[in-house]
């Protein structure tokens, strides 16, 4: 079977999105599919094998809020199809654009070659402020409409598009629900003191950890409330400290804000972390935090990795989030926007061992029974699978 898959970016550049869309590319590549990948770079072109995928990047002619324009991408697709045969087309969404045009250029190859198109959604295209917030009320009305009427199959990795997203909901019938994935074996429960060697911090440090970008465009991570939350947690837990890991334009703001709420000296911003470090960090935390304020959290890979490795976790009761924690068995839900609650649920778990221990545990179970990576690719080669047999010759 080969694979066209087409992404707004793909790893190692992006988020979530782009792992997700590279551990499916590479599990079916193991599986013995052919895939081949379309996606934009800010780095430039290029061709590149990425552990057997072939993955092509093209530099766009212009960026719109996060979305890459490259106004050549419908004749470059027009050109690979015509070249190459393949079986299906995967294409990847919200950040519009690449999975629009992939959709009309496949819509007009099907009348003769009948390609099958799966959409994966990620999550609900949602923009605050103005005028993003228009121009993404009026996409979702229109392309956005198209591309789903127009899908042949629509996976979304996100719980809360499946069971609640209003966009998504006439769309049921050819909805499928396979969730990230995390590696097991990589993110397993130990204790690590990485982080306490690098900062110099004391072995008996307790340590908050939060992962994710923090730039303008991700702002509905919720830093600036978790912020205020550890003023409490630090006057309240001795030895306690904040890690925040990863990068982005918003970091100079939220080290002024921790200035002025006195928390500087237990605050530590790490910039970007290698992927092949992450899994000691998990270990070294006591518990890790995500408190966004949106649905833009359609998942929340950071939940399942911190629970493959054993830490307790605490998030906002919002998007996808408020399905991925166990309330009470895995970690702690606190309503979105209120450092007070989140503040409550971080001194608790810092300080009550048996019940943060309990449900690390618990996390490392839910984990293997249900986001094993070998899991989620063979539900996905079916789901291919299936829509590919829809397109058969009677």
């Amino acid at each position: 079977m080969r694979l066209l898959m087409i992404t707004p970016y793909f790893y190692p550049e992006g988020g979530g999105l782009e792992k997700y869309a590279y551990m499916i590319a590479k599990g079916l590549v193991d599986k013995g599919w052919e895939v081949k990948v379309i996606a934009a770079s800010r780095k430039g072109n290029s061709l590149q094998n990425l552990e057997g995928v072939e993955v092509t990047r093209l530099n766009p002619d212009l960026m719109v809020s996060n979305t890459p324009i490259d106004l050549n991408l419908p004749s470059k697709l027009i050109k690979v199809l015509k070249e190459e045969k393949f079986d299906i087309i995967n294409a990847h969404t919200p950040v519009p654009y690449y999975a629009d045009v992939s959709m009309w250029v496949t819509h007009i190859f099907k009348r003769d070659n009948r390609i099958p198109f799966v959409l994966t959604y990620h999550n609900d295209l949602v923009k605050e402020g103005f005028p993003l917030n228009i121009i993404t009320h009026v996409y979702n009305l229109s392309l956005q409409r198209s591309l789903l009427f127009l899908s042949d199959i629509i996976i979304t990795p996100s719980p809360y598009c499946y069971y609640e997203s209003k966009l998504l909901k006439r769309f049921k019938e050819k909805l499928a629900w396979i969730p990230p994935g995390v590696d097991i074996e990589r993110y397993s429960p130990g204790k690590s003191y990485k982080l306490h060697g690098r900062y110099n911090l004391p072995k008996s440090a307790k340590i908050v950890m939060f992962i994710g970008a923090m730039n303008k465009g991700h702002a509905h991570k919720g830093v600036p409330y978790l912020l205020k939350a550890f003023k409490s947690v630090a006057k309240q837990v001795e030895n306690s400290y904040l890690v925040l890991v990863g990068r982005g334009d918003m970091i100079p703001k939220y080290k002024k804000m921790c200035a002025s709420l006195g928390i500087s000296e237990r605050v530590i911003f790490t910039g970007y972390v290698e992927e092949e470090i992450l899994p000691d960090l998990y270990r070294s935390s006591d518990l890790v935090v995500l408190p966004s304020t949106t649905i833009q959290e359609g998942f929340g890979m950071v939940l399942i990795e911190a629970g493959a490795s054993g830490r307790p976790v605490i998030g906002a009761k919002v998007g996808g989030i408020k399905h991925v924690i166990k309330d009470g068995e895995t970690g702690i839900l606190v309503p979105p926007k209120d450092p007070v609650r989140l503040a409550d649920a971080m001194v608790t778990l810092l300080t009550d061992d048996h019940l943060a221990r309990k449900m690390g545990k618990n996390g490392r179970r839910l984990a293997e029974r249900e986001y094993s990576w070998d899991k989620i690719v063979k539900k996905t080669e079916e789901t291919l699978k299936a829509a590919k047999d829809r397109f058969r010759p009677p």
